[in-house]
Protein backbone atom coordinates (compact mmCIF):
# COMPACT_ATOMS: atom_id res chain seq x y z
CA UNK A 1 0.00 0.00 0.00
CA UNK A 2 1.30 3.45 -0.81
CA UNK A 3 2.44 5.48 2.20
CA UNK A 4 -0.08 8.32 1.74
CA UNK A 5 -2.99 5.88 1.58
CA UNK A 6 -1.88 4.32 4.88
CA UNK A 7 -1.55 7.71 6.61
CA UNK A 8 -5.04 8.77 5.43
CA UNK A 9 -6.47 5.54 6.89
CA UNK A 10 -4.65 6.13 10.19
CA UNK A 11 -5.99 9.71 10.46
CA UNK A 12 -9.57 8.63 9.77
CA UNK A 13 -9.24 5.71 12.22
CA UNK A 14 -8.03 8.01 15.00
CA UNK A 15 -11.09 10.26 14.62
CA UNK A 16 -13.38 7.19 14.52
CA UNK A 17 -11.80 6.02 17.80
CA UNK A 18 -12.37 9.45 19.35
CA UNK A 19 -16.03 9.29 18.29
CA UNK A 20 -16.24 5.86 19.93
CA UNK A 21 -15.05 7.36 23.23
CA UNK A 22 -11.29 6.79 23.03
CA UNK A 23 -10.14 10.34 23.78
CA UNK A 24 -6.54 9.18 24.08
CA UNK A 25 -6.28 8.00 20.46
CA UNK A 26 -4.65 11.27 19.28
CA UNK A 27 -2.49 11.41 22.43
CA UNK A 28 -0.92 8.05 21.64
CA UNK A 29 0.31 9.43 18.32
CA UNK A 30 1.78 12.61 19.86
CA UNK A 31 5.52 13.12 20.26
CA UNK A 32 6.76 14.03 23.74
CA UNK A 33 7.64 17.56 22.56
CA UNK A 34 4.43 18.17 20.55
CA UNK A 35 3.63 21.81 19.77
CA UNK A 36 -0.15 22.28 19.89
CA UNK A 37 -1.93 25.47 18.83
CA UNK A 38 -5.62 26.33 18.63
CA UNK A 39 -5.78 29.62 16.79
CA UNK A 40 -7.79 32.52 18.19
CA UNK A 41 -8.40 34.44 21.37
CA UNK A 42 -11.30 32.22 22.42
CA UNK A 43 -12.27 29.89 25.23
CA UNK A 44 -10.40 27.06 23.53
CA UNK A 45 -7.52 29.00 21.93
CA UNK A 46 -3.90 28.98 22.98
CA UNK A 47 -0.49 27.36 22.62
CA UNK A 48 0.72 24.29 24.48
CA UNK A 49 3.88 22.22 24.52
CA UNK A 50 4.12 18.51 25.24
CA UNK A 51 1.85 15.56 24.87
CA UNK A 52 0.46 15.76 28.42
CA UNK A 53 -0.67 19.37 27.85
CA UNK A 54 -2.25 18.27 24.57
CA UNK A 55 -4.07 15.45 26.33
CA UNK A 56 -5.31 17.79 29.07
CA UNK A 57 -6.62 20.27 26.50
CA UNK A 58 -8.40 17.58 24.50
CA UNK A 59 -10.05 16.01 27.54
CA UNK A 60 -11.04 19.49 28.80
CA UNK A 61 -12.60 20.33 25.44
CA UNK A 62 -14.55 17.06 25.38
CA UNK A 63 -15.84 17.57 28.95
CA UNK A 64 -17.78 20.62 27.76
CA UNK A 65 -20.11 18.36 25.78
CA UNK A 66 -22.67 15.72 26.64
CA UNK A 67 -21.63 14.19 23.34
CA UNK A 68 -18.89 15.13 20.90
CA UNK A 69 -18.38 13.99 17.34
CA UNK A 70 -15.79 14.74 14.70
CA UNK A 71 -16.65 14.17 11.05
CA UNK A 72 -13.65 13.98 8.74
CA UNK A 73 -14.54 15.60 5.43
CA UNK A 74 -11.14 15.47 3.76
CA UNK A 75 -7.53 14.47 4.39
CA UNK A 76 -4.69 15.80 2.24
CA UNK A 77 -1.02 15.11 2.77
CA UNK A 78 2.44 15.40 1.35
CA UNK A 79 5.90 14.25 2.24
CA UNK A 80 7.52 11.09 3.47
CA UNK A 81 7.76 9.30 6.82
CA UNK A 82 10.53 11.58 8.13
CA UNK A 83 8.45 14.75 7.44
CA UNK A 84 4.77 14.37 6.55
CA UNK A 85 2.35 17.30 6.41
CA UNK A 86 -1.32 16.40 6.90
CA UNK A 87 -4.33 18.69 6.46
CA UNK A 88 -7.65 17.51 7.87
CA UNK A 89 -10.98 19.24 7.27
CA UNK A 90 -13.42 18.43 10.07
CA UNK A 91 -16.91 19.21 11.26
CA UNK A 92 -17.12 19.28 15.06
CA UNK A 93 -20.55 18.64 16.60
CA UNK A 94 -21.86 18.19 20.09
CA UNK A 95 -24.35 19.19 22.72
CA UNK A 96 -23.23 21.38 25.60
CA UNK A 97 -24.33 20.53 29.14
CA UNK A 98 -27.06 23.20 28.99
CA UNK A 99 -28.52 21.64 25.83
CA UNK A 100 -27.03 24.17 23.41
CA UNK A 101 -25.97 22.60 20.14
CA UNK A 102 -22.46 23.11 18.79
CA UNK A 103 -21.49 22.70 15.16
CA UNK A 104 -18.30 24.13 13.80
CA UNK A 105 -15.90 23.73 10.91
CA UNK A 106 -12.28 23.08 11.73
CA UNK A 107 -9.04 22.63 9.89
CA UNK A 108 -6.16 20.74 11.43
CA UNK A 109 -2.60 21.01 10.10
CA UNK A 110 -0.34 18.29 11.45
CA UNK A 111 3.34 17.52 11.03
CA UNK A 112 4.35 13.88 11.45
CA UNK A 113 7.89 12.64 11.88
CA UNK A 114 8.21 8.87 11.68
CA UNK A 115 4.56 8.42 12.66
CA UNK A 116 4.65 10.82 15.61
CA UNK A 117 2.71 14.07 15.66
CA UNK A 118 5.24 16.86 16.33
CA UNK A 119 3.05 19.86 15.48
CA UNK A 120 -0.74 20.24 15.54
CA UNK A 121 -2.24 23.57 14.46
CA UNK A 122 -6.05 23.87 14.61
CA UNK A 123 -8.40 26.58 13.35
CA UNK A 124 -12.10 26.62 14.23
CA UNK A 125 -14.52 29.38 13.33
CA UNK A 126 -13.95 31.74 16.27
CA UNK A 127 -17.42 33.34 15.95
CA UNK A 128 -19.03 29.96 16.49
CA UNK A 129 -16.72 29.18 19.42
CA UNK A 130 -17.55 32.50 21.10
CA UNK A 131 -21.29 32.17 20.40
CA UNK A 132 -21.44 28.70 21.96
CA UNK A 133 -18.68 28.75 24.58
CA UNK A 134 -18.50 32.50 25.22
CA UNK A 135 -15.31 34.58 25.10
CA UNK A 136 -14.33 33.37 28.57
CA UNK A 137 -15.71 29.89 27.99
CA UNK A 138 -18.31 27.87 29.79
CA UNK A 139 -16.62 26.07 32.67
CA UNK A 140 -13.20 26.64 31.14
Amino acid sequence: MPYHYVVRRIVRRIWRRVNAGDLDAPYRMAAANLRFTVVGDTAIGGNWRGREAFRDWFHGFARRFADLRFHVEDVALSGWPWHTRVAVRLVVEGTLADGTGYRNNATQWVTLRWGRMTDDWVVEDTKVVDACLGPAGRSK
